[in-house]
């Protein structure tokens, strides 16, 4: 990650202070910020959905830029799974086709709740399904040698 280099000089009666930060380090000179991808596992499980049901999830999203991966997969003949998702003010940020399997990754545009539903369109077939939802986000981490 990029930091801001920034001198700032003050003067006060003739002399002068300097503040800031030149480079990316957390003060210590042999220390060093780095960036990770890191991921947790928020949901997996299998689920039967009845004709015409909706299977929802929530997950929360801590900061905008992260990232939900979302992959569910139809394990039995006649249900018609189809995937929505809203964002924390309800709008719909993803919407799929009715498919077997379905795998989508969303970047948060906001913080907050997510609710994931995993719908059977089928009129009179259940259905079982495995729905896997990863959260993957970043983590700074101080690096000292």
């Amino acid at each position: 990650m990029n930091r801001r280099t920034y001198l700032a000089a003050i003067g006060a009666t003739g002399t002068a202070a300097l503040a800031g930060c030149t480079d990316d380090t957390t003060g210590d000179p042999d220390c060093r910020i780095e960036t990770e991808e890191a991921s947790e596992i928020i949901y997996d499980e299998w689920e039967n959905v009845g004709a015409g049901q909706t299977w929802t999830v929530r997950a929360e999203i801590e900061e905008i830029g992260h990232e939900l991966e979302i992959l569910a997969v139809r394990t039995d003949d006649g249900a018609r799974p189809l995937l929505r998702v809203e964002d924390p003010n309800g709008d719909l940020v993803l919407e799929t086709d009715v498919a077997e399997r379905i795998e989508r990754r969303i970047t948060a545009e906001m913080e907050g709740r997510y609710y994931i539903y995993l719908e059977n369109t089928a009129a009179l077939t259940a259905g079982q399904w495995d729905l896997d939802v990863t959260y993957h986000y970043e983590v700074e981490r101080e690096i000292c040698e």
